[in-house]
């Protein structure tokens, strides 16, 4: 069907030019590298570096929706190798905490949502460079079900705001909870992916899901899939130690520069 049969208020970035548009497919071509590489991870760096091209709203939703969709890819991995007996005890704190954030999002306006990104992605990059949680190993029993309640509820409101960055928080409980690395990775996509639906659902309650935007999203998968088979083949190639610390430099870049424009908006 033609573009222009469909009524205006569903045609797909009516409201942006083809250079913004272009500058979203290349996003999020570039950061799906960093997921089929590591296996996750590609969801806080669209987030940043679309929130610098679009409205932050909008970049948080876009990528989620797009995030939904990419999940029946590596979903089925999930359900053979994930251990639900791991991942319970984060469902109710993680579902409060979320419903929690999605409504504290809807509630930000942009310059203090921008400001709320940049300081939630350099936040999470400054504790994963410096290896802050597991230095407090000897502190924190992160095996205990009240540590991952902890986790799971600051790991949900992150996610719920921010949109990104809450599976590091996850991942420090399932380093400890799961002791091979096949489980620790399914049971991080099953976490991912049902909170991330959660987000979804939350969403939508809340009226921040458009068809438009379903449509939009749907646009973004092909690049997110083609930058995902890119990362696979070129981590095989790759130095993984220097490729993920230039991925941490770029990360930490771009939540600087957005923590910088939010605080140029509120003023």
């Amino acid at each position: 069907m033609s573009l222009d049969l469909l009524p205006a208020h569903l045609i797909p970035f009516q409201d942006m030019d083809w250079p913004t548009i272009g500058l979203l497919v290349l996003i999020y071509l570039a950061t799906a590298v960093i997921r089929g590489a590591f296996g996750f991870g590609a969801v806080a760096p669209a987030i940043v570096f679309s929130s610098l091209v679009v409205e932050p709203h909008y970049a948080i939703l876009l990528s989620m929706v797009t995030a939904c969709y990419c999940q029946f890819q590596i979903f089925p991995f999930a359900l053979r190798h994930g251990d639900w007996q791991v991942a319970k005890p984060m469902f109710i704190s993680g579902f409060a905490a979320i419903t929690l954030g999605v409504f504290v999002f809807k509630s930000l306006e942009p310059g203090w949502l921008t400001i709320c990104l940049g300081v939630v992605m350099a936040g999470i990059v400054a504790l994963d460079h410096f290896h802050v949680m597991e230095r407090l190993t000897g502190r924190v029993d992160f095996r205990s079900p009240k540590t991952a309640f902890m986790l799971s509820s600051a790991a949900g409101l992150i996610a719920g705001i921010a949109g990104g960055g809450g599976m590091y928080l996850y991942s420090i409980y399932l380093k400890f909870a799961c002791p091979t690395p096949t489980l620790l990775r399914g049971t991080s996509i099953l976490l991912g992916a049902i909170f991330i639906y959660w987000r979804w659902f939350a969403a939508a309650v809340l009226g921040l899901i458009s068809l438009r935007l379903l449509m939009e999203a749907l646009i973004m998968v092909p690049p997110s899939l083609i930058g995902a088979w890119a990362g696979i083949h070129f981590f095989r190639r790759a130095d993984a130690k220097r490729f993920y610390g230039a991925f941490q430099l770029v990360l930490f870049s771009g939540a600087a520069i957005l923590l910088w424009k939010g605080l140029q908006q509120v003023q």
